[in-house]
């Protein structure tokens, strides 16, 4: 299944910023900014484990912006994890990279592909329990200006791990 974007309003899913102490910052009042949820389509999304143990998972998606106006993701989070961070696979990681999803510009009219190989989203599952293949898992993205938008990801069969244990 692609991720599929719900309403805000669900009832049914938990959370995402409920007891994590990353959660987004208060809404500000931005002009043009009231509107990034409805402005910004997240699709094609998926994730996998990754790495050795099972305690990460890869997070893959376009996100566009189909409006005449730019966008910022300021934060990302989900119940499943306990934390979330950007990570490239061939490229070291630095704070840069790992912070980029807390000032991801997205600019107008145009989208940005995190595919596996390249930058993309990582969720650490810690303690928050187990996350199975073929399960869904709730990701609330927060803009800038403080609408969000929660979109399910389809866990899929993780790729094979060949570094070191």
């Amino acid at each position: 299944m692609m991720a599929t974007a719900m309403a805000d309003s669900a009832s049914h899913i938990a959370d995402p910023t409920a007891g994590n102490p990353q959660a987004p910052m208060a809404a500000t009042d931005l002009p043009g900014q009231e509107h990034a949820a409805e402005d910004v389509t997240i699709r094609d999304g998926w994730m996998q484990h990754v790495g050795p143990g099972g305690a990460h998972l890869g997070i893959y998606f376009t996100v566009e912006n189909k409006s005449d106006t730019p966008h910022l993701i300021d934060g990302i989070t989900s119940p499943s994890c306990t934390a979330m961070y950007g990570y490239h696979s061939d490229l070291e990681v630095s704070s840069l990279t790992r912070d980029l999803f807390k000032h991801l510009t997205l600019p107008p009219n145009q989208g940005l592909t995190f595919p596996p190989g390249g930058y993309h989203l990582v969720c650490e599952i810690g303690d928050k329990g187990e996350v199975r293949e073929g399960s869904e898992v709730a990701v609330r993205f927060h803009f800038l200006g403080g609408s969000e938008k929660i979109v399910k990801f389809q866990v899929r069969a993780a790729r094979p791990y060949f570094g070191p244990t």
